[in-house]
């Protein structure tokens, strides 16, 4: 169920607006259909877990009406024949917590309370993914804490398929120092959005030598990357550009990277995931993207990893919206994830 997945970001979490209306039509039924009408087999759906933990948690009407909310979305993508990988998805705030004993106890809670609930989904169509890119930069701190919060989901619900992650930001150096939890039925993520100075090209946020990347090809030479250097005033930042042109990055090179995720898998006999890659739609040159979205869907398919690119609708996304709130697919990027248009 989790070969080719897309994620909704920004519908239950990283937006300030978590209302009703506000759901209802960040991602529609229509949406839902499209989305499997392309051949995508599940969605990821992050959710802010402030919803549940504010005003009483679990037994606050507020939270009870969220918690509603999220049924609804997760029945929908059922209709729809997808299925869905349900992600803790806090901001930085809650992920300092998990630092402190407090913080830790409330994921422990969290957790529970949420496995108790959906504990007579299918279990063949839901999956619990613990968090988001945890940010705690301590492996071996993560590793008890994950194992914790596995056993606690164990403790109420022994079917569903858990998804767990390395520490920091889930990245492929964080799956290869991950220490697997003693528990036979969890998949191993990991995100690639390498290498960052072209799928990052003109964000403001993360690193600030993203500001100064415009035009980046992918893939790319020293040569190739002539005027760009010479138009990066800072110099850490042109000599990161450079180390990108000179790392010769290409379909073939990644498949080296991404074979460490599957050696990894191999040696612990543990399956794995790869839930988020993509580049900048807004600043990176569509013809590049789609051959870099083309190359990673490809290496990833070639080593049985499945996969979720980031995202539906967004800075990284795959549909437009009309002014009536239409979604449009990009044809380039549909096919580049090896995917087909829909008739309409």
């Amino acid at each position: 169920m989790l070969a080719r997945g897309i994620n909704l970001s920004n519908w239950f979490a990283s937006t300030s607006d978590l209302s009703a209306a506000h759901i209802a039509k960040h991602v529609t039924p229509a949406d839902l259909k499209l989305i499997h009408d392309m051949g995508f087999t599940y969605v990821r759906i992050g959710f802010e877990p402030a919803q549940f933990m504010a005003n009483g948690g679990f037994d606050s009407a507020e939270s009870r009406a969220a918690l509603g909310r999220l049924d609804a979305a997760i029945r929908e993508a059922f209709d729809n024949h997808l299925a869905v990988s349900l992600c803790l998805f806090p901001n930085d705030d809650y992920k300092r917590t998990l630092q402190g004993q407090s913080g830790a106890d409330q994921f422990l809670f969290l957790w529970r309370m949420l496995a108790q609930h959906y504990a007579s989904t299918d279990a063949d169509h839901l999956f619990f993914e613990l968090i988001n890119e945890p940010e705690l930069n301590d492996p071996y701190r993560w590793d008890g804490l994950q194992a914790a919060v596995v056993s606690v989901i164990r403790g109420v619900d022994s079917s569903h398929t858990i998804i767990a992650t390395g520490s920091f930001y889930s990245g492929l150096t964080e799956l290869l120092k991950i220490e697997p939890v003693r528990d036979t039925n969890v998949i191993y993520n990991f995100h690639f959005y390498e290498p960052f100075p072209f799928t990052h090209q003109g964000a403001t946020w993360g690193s600030f030598e993203w500001n100064y990347y415009k035009d980046i090809p992918y893939p790319a030479t020293p040569e190739a990357l002539g005027a760009a250097l010479a138009n990066v005033p800072d110099e850490s930042a042109r000599y990161t550009l450079y180390l990108y042109g000179a790392a010769g990055w290409n379909r073939s090179s990644m498949l080296g990277r991404l074979m460490f995720a599957r050696q990894w898998s191999d040696s612990h006999h543990v399956p794995i995931i790869c839930n988020e890659f993509g580049a900048y739609r807004s600043t990176v040159p569509s013809d590049s993207r789609t051959r870099y979205l083309r190359d990673v869907r490809s290496d990833l398919e070639q080593l049985h990893i499945g996969w979720s690119m980031w995202e539906y609708n967004g800075g990284f996304g795959l549909v437009t919206r009309t002014a009536d709130g239409f979604a449009i697919p990009d044809a380039a990027t549909v096919d580049a994830l090896g995917l087909h248009m829909p008739s309409r």
